[in-house]
This record gives C-alpha cells, sequence and structure tokens, in this order.
C-alpha cells in the first residue's frame, strides 16, 4: 500500500507543530516536558522531538532555550529596574548560574554587560539595518515547503505501509552512545552467538531497535537490541534474552548503504515522507530489519535492510 503526500497532511503537521511553538512561547516561565508538548501537538510522545526537528529545522529543547534567551534579552532590555535573577526566573531558568552561561553562550557576554550598552552593540554588529526598537525577532513557525523544498520529493521516497507481523526474538543490548563502537561490537557478539547455536543466515530474520534519541536522551543512556527472530518454544540461555515486538502498521522504506549512512535516511523518512503522508508515528520504536545476510559489498561496509517506522492515520 503507498500513499499519495498532499499538502492537507504537510498543513496538519505544520498546524500542530504552531500550537507548541505557540504554547511554549506563553509558557516560557513554566515546566515544559516532551511528554507534555507532545500532547499539545497530539503527537506519540516516543517520535516528537524528531517530528518538531524535520517540521522547524530545530530541536524542540534547542527551540525552548533558544526562544527563552532570546526574550530574556527584551526584558532585560526594556525592564531596568528588574533584577537579572528575577528575569532568569520569569523566563523559565531555575538558577542564575544557568540563565549566565546559557545567556553567554548566546551573546557572547554577561547579562550585565548586555545591559551596559552590550545590547546595541550586539544588534550593530548583526542586525545592522534593522529598525529601532525591534530588539529580537519574533519566534518562527514551521516552515512551509517551497516547490524546489527537498522535503516536497516524497515519491522518491519509496515509502510503502504494512501490517507487519509480530516477532519473537532473542536479543542482547548495548547501553551507551550510538555510534561505530558499541553497536558493530554488539552486532558481532550476536554473531557468535548464533554460530554457537547454529542460527545461519538462511531464512534468518534480525532486528536493530534503537528505543531512544539521543538529541534527547544522554549518550550514556542510549540504549539499542540486536536480535534474532526464534521460535516461540525457543529455550534462552544467559547470553540472551527474549521478547516480543508488536506487530501492526508500519511504513516501510528500503536502505542500503554504510552504517554511517543510516541516520540520514531515517532523518529524510521523518522530513521528506512523514508530514505528507497522512500518517502519524505511533508510540512503538522504529526498528531496522534484516533478512538472511545483509551484506551488500564487504569491503564497502555496505548492506541492506528494511527501515520500519509505527504509524497511524494523521
Amino acid at each position: 500500500m503507498r500513499t499519495r503526500p498532499t499538502d492537507a497532511h504537510r498543513l496538519e503537521y505544520e498546524q500542530r507543530v504552531n500550537r507548541v511553538i505557540d504554547h511554549v512561547r506563553d509558557h516560557l516561565a513554566d515546566e515544559l516536558s516532551l511528554a507534555g508538548l507532545a500532547r499539545v501537538a497530539a503527537f506519540s510522545p516516543f517520535h516528537f522531538h524528531r517530528v518538531f526537528t524535520a517540521v522547524t529545522g530545530e530541536t524542540l529543547f534547542g527551540f525552548i532555550q533558544r526562544l527563552r534567551i532570546e526574550r530574556a534579552a527584551v526584558a532585560l532590555s526594556l525592564h531596568a529596574e528588574r533584577s537579572v535573577l528575577a528575569v532568569a526566573l520569569d523566563h523559565g531558568f531555575t538558577s542564575a548560574a544557568g540563565f549566565a552561561r546559557a545567556f553567554r553562550a548566546r551573546f557572547g557576554m554577561s547579562a550585565s554587560a548586555w545591559r551596559d550598552g552590550g545590547a546595541r552593540r550586539w544588534r550593530r554588529r548583526h542586525h545592522p539595518d534593522r529598525k529601532p526598537g525591534k530588539v529580537i525577532r519574533k519566534a518562527g513557525k514551521a516552515r512551509r515547503a517551497s516547490p524546489r523544498d527537498p522535503r516536497r520529493m516524497t515519491t522518491a521516497m519509496g515509502v510503502r505501509i504494512v501490517q507487519a507481523p509480530p516477532y519473537h526474538v532473542a536479543y542482547m543490548r548495548h547501553v551507551g552512545p550510538y555510534g561505530t563502537h558499541g553497536i558493530p561490537a554488539l552486532w558481532a557478539r550476536l554473531g557468535r552467538w548464533m554460530q554457537g547455536r547454529a542460527i545461519g543466515p538462511e531464512g534468518r530474520i534480525t532486528l536493530g531497535i534503537a528505543y531512544d534519541d539521543p538529541a534527547v536522551t544522554a549518550a550514556e543512556h542510549c540504549r539499542y537490541d540486536a536480535c534474532v527472530v526464534v521460535p516461540p518454544d525457543f529455550a534462552p540461555d544467559r547470553a540472551v534474552n527474549l521478547m516480543d515486538v508488536a506487530g501492526g502498521t508500519y511504513a516501510v522504506g528500503t536502505f542500503v548503504g554504510a552504517a554511517h549512512e543510516i541516520t540520514g535516511v531515517w532523518d529524510r523518512v521523518f522530513a521528506t515522507w512523514l508530514p505528507g503522508s497522512g500518517w502519524q508515528p505511533d508510540d512503538r520504536p522504529c526498528f531496522e530489519l534484516y533478512r538472511g545476510d545483509p551484506t551488500v559489498d564487504e569491503k564497502a561496509g555496505s548492506f541492506r535492510c528494511d527501515l520500519l517506522l509505527p504509524v497511524r492515520p494523521l
């Protein structure tokens, strides 16, 4: 089942993300959690950070931090009678030290220096043509894709909608940064285990499941499972655990390339295909599915797999 992207579907994504942008603007002093903002957008919290980034070009928490700092800078210029700490607390910062670090990182000076003529110097240097009185630009909205925007090239993605079966798997888990060290070593360890169990590539299905978005979760806490599908009555040993991977509706695209390229393709699925598809992410993890021996070119390190994104109707 293939879907045709429509401007109406893309507009629905933009409207939902704009609700979050408006909510953040009106609640800068409040706690702004990923789960709470996902509810405002009516998106799955599991995937909302990637949806927000795909639509706006900014990470969710990067946007919140930027807006807090920019609005605080305006307040510092307009309300000289208020203390720096009071302005910081009004804009969602919980300590003077945290605000000082964030402000210096954004503007290259302290908040006190900003008040003491630094704001005028910064504006002249960065916005020489800005009219007086316009201190910091207003928070942006989700961007409408132009006809030449590569995010509109959805038909080239080859994404299809399928009903995937559930999988009973044996798995090994890596906890730590995603990348070229821990995860390849994990797969090598699972490969040795499969050899010892005489689980060869013929007819074999393996899954790679990344549970965390490193833009949200600290690298040392990111979780990744290397899995192989096993029979329901499979007896595990101490080297592996067993679990069930839910079936259901998935958007599926085929990937052929090297390991360092796969993140960029996932980003294209979220940024290019998803907003115009008529589907939204469901609250289950994405995974990569490998059939048999996935190697395409061993020397180049390239392989083939399917990318499965759980979805539900928009």
